[in-house]
């Protein structure tokens, strides 16, 4: 019996990160990149990893976009000295309990596996949110994941740390504007990196152009 084990879905995320999120080794390969002036294509040290848990996070606020055209400002703001991501919107979540789970939904689509709202499949999809693991896989590879929210009427606060393994009482407050703000900072020494390096910065930035791009008719 000994050597069969029954992990925790967080614990297999962590020792099998690849099923999630991809390799987590440094890759060597071409990235296009934006310097400021130009895309070129260059030959770069990157984590595919880590890229993806950024994109879990930004690609949400592109889906809530598709669902909703009202929502049409997304701020990402990307601290080089702190490490902490931000992803802003103008959108919002609803800041209310889950009739059948009793759990705050922010609380709940942002630290369970396998919860969100892409799982009608009778409906034509032109998102690319499909399996409700994403914006949680971020939570638990983040040393700091901290999730605000308002729907007009309520705002909701609350803050995980240490891999989603400990998480602070949601805060519901009084709020009048809609929006819906994700900070993290990424648990770096999982994706073998110490900071978020210059070229690292530049395929997250050029991942953005893409978005802003592919959307533009959206947004006018």
């Amino acid at each position: 019996e000994t050597k069969y084990q029954k992990l925790t879905d967080v614990e297999h995320v962590l020792l099998r990160p690849s099923m999630y999120i991809g390799s987590v080794a440094i890759h060597t390969g071409e990235q296009y990149l934006y310097d400021g002036e130009k895309v070129s294509i260059e030959e770069v040290h990157y984590n595919p990893g880590f890229i993806k848990i950024f994109d879990e996070i930004v690609s949400n606020s592109v889906d809530e976009h598709r669902r909703n055209p009202k929502l049409n400002e997304i701020r990402v703001i990307i601290n080089l000295d702190t490490s902490e991501i931000s992803v802003w919107d103008n959108g919002g979540i609803p800041v209310e309990k889950h009739k059948v789970h009793g759990e705050w939904v922010p609380e709940m689509i942002f630290s369970n596996l396998k919860a969100g709202s892409n799982f009608d499949d009778s409906e034509s999809r032109t998102v690319a949110g499909t399996n409700g693991v994403g914006s949680t896989l971020t939570n638990i590879f983040s040393k700091k994941f901290s999730v605000s929210t308002c729907d007009g009427t309520n705002k909701f606060d609350q803050t995980f740390t240490d891999n989603m393994g400990k998480r602070t009482p949601a805060k519901i407050t009084t709020a009048r504007r809609g929006f819906t703000e994700i900070s993290f900072i990424p648990d770096l020494e999982r994706f073998k990196m110490k900071v978020i390096d210059e070229k690292s910065f530049q395929i997250l930035f050029k991942r953005c152009l893409d978005l802003v791009a592919f959307n533009y008719r959206d947004w006018e």
